[in-house]
Order: C-alpha cells, then structure tokens, then sequence
C-alpha cells in the first residue's frame, strides 16, 4: 500500500510540472532598444482547428523601465491572409511601482493573458508581428517578448 500511494504521488508531480505549452516561443529585443517601428515576427502551426487554447504574451524588462504599463499592437494573420488586429494594455506595476511580474535580479518577467479559449478556425501557418504603441522611443529597458499558447483540448 505504501508502494502504491508513493508512486502516485511521484506520477502526480511529475505530471503536474511537465505542463508543455502548445507554443512557446520569446524573441529577444535588441540591446540599443525597441523602437515602434521594429517588429516581433513569431509564426505557429495549427494542426486542429477545433482544438481551443488560451494565449498569452511573455515578456521580460529590467528593473529601470519607467511605465507601469506597455501598449502592443498585434497583428494576426491567418493562413487565408485576413488578419485580426488587437491593442493590448500591458498593465505591469501596481499603483505603488511595485512589479506584478518575477524575477531574479534586476530582471522582471510577466506572462499577460491574451487569448482566452480561443479557436483558430483554420489549419495552417498564422503569422503574428507585434509592435509597441508607446510615446518614448525606444523602449531600451524591453530584453524579450514572446507568445505562448496551451492547448485546453488536450
């Protein structure tokens, strides 16, 4: 008996901390700063147009960027060539400073929900080019950002 409950404790763990996103995928931004005009171009493959998954955006800064947010402008292409633009508010800080997101250092990453339950509804390669809407350029303190998506069908 003690046997048994070990071993699904150990099987409950390792499941629990091998949770693989569909995609994941962080480009980094480069050292002299990200200018509104530099583009974050990331592609995916849709294999079921029925699966749903929740997206989200991964980001990382250090600890010297002066806004409590961060505006991107996300473009969507689908395998068809239509798009699907958003305007997405990045809230990163309370209204005290303090960061939402982690980190080590002088490094802070943040995953910000994006996509919830949505369904890609074709099979096929989507295209997603990110830019930032911010006053100040450029952004010198932005290190990386990426997308990451799970698969809640699975």
């Amino acid at each position: 008996m003690k046997i048994f409950v070990w071993v699904c404790s150990i099987v409950v763990l390792l499941s629990s901390c091998m949770d693989m996103p569909y995609y994941s995928e962080s480009q980094s931004v480069d050292e002299s700063g990200w200018l509104s005009t530099d583009t974050i171009e990331l592609s995916f493959i849709i294999d079921e147009p029925l699966d749903r998954f929740n997206g989200s955006i991964d980001l990382r800064h250090n600890g010297d960027y002066p806004y409590s947010n961060l505006y991107l402008f996300i473009d969507i292409t689908y395998p068809n060539k239509k798009h699907r633009i958003d305007t997405l508010e990045c809230v990163l800080a309370d209204n005290r400073g303090r960061w939402y997101g982690s980190g080590l250092g002088d490094m802070v990453s943040h995953r910000i929900e994006y996509l919830d339950e949505i369904q890609f509804p074709l099979e096929g390669d989507y295209q997603m080019r990110i830019t930032h809407g911010m006053r100040r350029d450029p952004l010198e303190e932005i290190t990386d950002l990426g997308l990451r998506l799970e698969n809640l069908s699975l």
